[in-house]
C-alpha cells in the first residue's frame, strides 16, 4: 500500500510525514531531486522514490494524484486540512513578499522543482490572496469530487484543529500509538 498526502502546503503535512513515520511507513516529504524533477516534468508519474519509499506527502502528488491512484491501485490518500482563512495567513506570511531563491549550483533540482510545483499547483510564485483562495476553493472541490466519498480511498484531516491519531490509524489499520500525535 502506498500513502500519498495530498493537502497543500501549510495544512499540516510535515505534521502528517511525522505521524506516518511514527506508524512504520517509510515516507518523504517534497522530495526535490533531479530525478523527481525530470519524471515530474516530462509527466512520468511513475516515480522511481516509489520503490524505495511507502509514500509522499506535500504538494509533489497534487497536479498528478489521479494518476497515480490508477499507477498504485489500493493507495490512501490523505487530504489534510486547514480553515481557509487561518490558511491564507500562513501563505501570506511563508510565501508573501519573498521571491523564490535565485537556482544556486548547490541547490539547483530544489529550486526547480519549487518553482514547477508553485507554478502547477498554485499558478504563481509568491502569496496572492485572491489566487491562493482559488487554489484552496478548487482543489478541495476538484479532490472531493475525484473521490466521490470514497471513505476506504480518501480521509480528510485537520491537524490544525486537534485531529490526529483518531482518525488516521482506523484509516491505515494501525493501532494508536501511546506517543502524543506530532504538532510540526
Amino acid at each position: 500500500m502506498k500513502i500519498f498526502g495530498i493537502g497543500l502546503s501549510r495544512t499540516g503535512t510535515k505534521s502528517l510525514t511525522a505521524a506516518l513515520k511514527m506508524l512504520g511507513f517509510k515516507i518523504i516529504h517534497y522530495p526535490h531531486d533531479r530525478k523527481t524533477y525530470k519524471e515530474l516534468t516530462t509527466g512520468n508519474c511513475n516515480l522511481s522514490l516509489l520503490k524505495k519509499y511507502d509514500g509522499i506527502t506535500d504538494i509533489t502528488i497534487v497536479p498528478f494524484y489521479p494518476q497515480i491512484d490508477i499507477l498504485f491501485p489500493g493507495s490512501k490518500f490523505i487530504l489534510t486540512l486547514r480553515e481557509k482563512e487561518a490558511w491564507l495567513a500562513s501563505m501570506k506570511n511563508y510565501y508573501g513578499g519573498k521571491p523564490l531563491p535565485v537556482l544556486l549550483p548547490d541547490f539547483f533540482y530544489e529550486r526547480k522543482i519549487r518553482r514547477f510545483l508553485r507554478a502547477a499547483v498554485y499558478g504563481c510564485y509568491t502569496f496572492d490572496r485572491e489566487r491562493m483562495s482559488y487554489v484552496y476553493d478548487s482543489h478541495l472541490q476538484k479532490v472531493r469530487r475525484y473521490f466521490d466519498g470514497s471513505r476506504e480511498k480518501l480521509l480528510e484531516i485537520d491537524i490544525t484543529a486537534g485531529e490526529g491519531w483518531e482518525k488516521l490509524c482506523p484509516f491505515l489499520g494501525r493501532p494508536v500509538p501511546t506517543q502524543p500525535f506530532p504538532r510540526i
